[in-house]
């Protein structure tokens, strides 16, 4: 009876013991999730800026005999038209400098000039020579004299680009200014003209004769002569005889 009792009070102090271990481990710590790591942020590419079109700076446009240069607010010649070159082309180009199509018309042809279609910009014209009907074989190759294209000038500035020649002369300035100038010129046979920017060029007739086309900058008077009315190039001279 004594034995069994004495088995049964340490079995007691046993249990206890235990108890109080497994009370000084205490309950096992939940762990702390670590935040997702959060991938580094990639660089916005810088979005770079639309070319500019050159002919979008154009400011101003100068007649010249040999060719339309189209040039910036600074004088620099951004572009060249030449009078033999595609008036397709041009057209497709002025408008982009003017920023708008222009008013098409067709014109019959005449003993002087053959048909054509002007192609206007308010008081800028373009107009494409269309060497047909009667014209054809008249013209074999494309010449100043004959050209793809002429211009002409008749407001000193059309949708805000100025229009003008080398010298600085424009459509509405005074016809007597542009007596006084030097290097002005008049066809002796008075059908057209005066002229300024004179070029040269050695032809050939239909006959093998050789003899110098003259091709110029032109200007016509209002009726009561007190303005430049109009500007044109290029405009062959005919020095003994109107054409």
């Amino acid at each position: 009876m004594t034995r069994t009792l004495r088995a049964g009070a340490f079995t007691a102090v046993a249990l206890s013991l235990m108890l109080a271990l497994a009370g000084c481990v205490g309950p096992t710590p939940t762990p702390t999730p670590t935040p997702d790591a959060v991938p580094p942020t990639s660089a916005v590419p810088t979005q770079s800026a639309e070319p500019v079109d050159p002919l979008t700076t154009v400011t101003a446009i100068v007649a010249r005999p040999e060719a339309l240069e189209l040039r910036d607010e600074n004088g620099g010649i951004v572009a060249t038209l030449d009078y033999l070159s595609a008036p397709a082309d041009a057209v497709a180009t002025l408008t982009t400098v003017f920023g708008s199509v222009p008013a098409d018309e067709d014109y019959d042809g005449s003993n002087h000039f053959p048909p054509s279609t002007g192609h206007r910009w308010d008081g800028f014209e373009l107009w494409e020579q269309r060497y047909v009907d009667r014209w054809e074989g008249v013209v074999d190759e494309l010449s100043l004299a004959r050209p793809a294209f002429m211009v002409q000038f008749a407001a000193a500035a059309a949708r805000d680009i100025s229009l003008s020649t080398a010298g600085g002369h424009q459509a509405g300035g005074g016809w007597d200014e542009l007596l006084a100038v030097p290097d002005l010129r008049h066809n002796p046979s008075g059908c057209s003209g005066p002229y300024l920017d004179f070029i040269e060029q050695p032809r050939v007739t239909a006959d093998g004769v050789p003899y110098t086309s003259k091709v110029s900058v032109e200007f016509r008077p209002t009726e009561d002569y007190s303005t430049i009315r109009s500007i044109g190039a290029p405009v062959p001279v005919y020095e003994d005889g109107c054409a």
